[in-house]
């Protein structure tokens, strides 16, 4: 083979590399913002979980079993705020912030075997539902 055919060859087999590669990454920044809104959603959805669970025991008087899904969603509230500050939603990681204040009234309330948890908790809820993740 000539030097000019294996010059050729090789030349179409780094173009060839060169398109799998731009073909193979041109949907990947689509599929990363989509996993990560998935994934907001879905830290957001189980601290809103355990908020209302939180609300249903202290309905039943259960203050103990109350206290434990605020400190669930404590830490779930807390996790969904280092993400959004990691995706620069520096916003809403501030409005998680004031949801944050609620759940640790409510934790408090409800430890001291106080029935304004309740109030605390819905504040709480209400807050959250403010952050605009759901849909």
């Amino acid at each position: 083979m000539s030097p000019k055919a294996v010059g050729g060859v090789m030349l179409a087999v780094l173009v060839a590399i060169g398109a799998g590669w731009v073909w193979g990454a041109s949907g990947k920044s689509l599929v990363d913002l989509e996993r990560r809104r998935l994934e907001l959603r879905a830290d957001y959805e189980a601290a809103r979980a355990e908020l209302v669970d939180g609300r249903v025991s202290l309905f039943l008087n259960n203050f103990g079993d109350a206290s434990k899904h605020f400190e669930n969603a404590r830490l779930e509230l807390e996790h969904l705020q280092s993400k959004l500050r990691e995706v620069s939603q520096a916003e809403r990681a501030g409005r998680i912030e004031i949801v944050l204040s609620s759940v640790k009234d409510a934790q408090r309330l409800a430890a001291q075997l106080d029935a304004n948890a309740q109030n605390a908790a819905a504040a709480a809820l209400q807050a959250l539902s403010a952050v605009g993740l759901s849909e």
